[in-house]
């Protein structure tokens, strides 16, 4: 077993990864709102700033155009979704001087 292998988290039951949860996902979602009313932006245009720089932006051509997407968070894990609210905190001090209110503040 690799490191990134016994970094993630497995059911104790049946061995399966395990999935972000719903609390993970509101908070996600409230540090998006947050960030947005505060520099008057939409939640949904934060949100996907923010995807876009933590899980980066795939290109590509079909015929003439090139299109971009950005990942979608929902293939995200506990651990990962947990690193990608982590980065939200980082991203909103290092992109706009934010301090957001921790976790523990709620």
């Amino acid at each position: 077993m690799n490191a990134v292998e016994k970094s993630v988290r497995l059911c104790p039951t049946c061995g399966r990864k395990l999935d972000k949860t719903n609390a993970q996902r509101n908070l996600f979602h409230k540090l998006c709102r947050t960030i947005g009313n505060e520099i008057g932006e939409t939640a949904g245009h934060i949100k996907e700033a923010i995807k876009g720089d933590f899980y980066g932006i795939d290109e590509y051509k079909i015929g003439k155009n090139w299109y971009r997407r950005i990942k979608p968070s929902e293939s995200s894990e506990r651990d990962e979704y947990s690193k990608l609210i982590d980065y939200t905190y980082v991203w909103a001090a290092q992109n706009l001087g934010m301090t957001l209110a921790d976790r523990a503040d709620k």
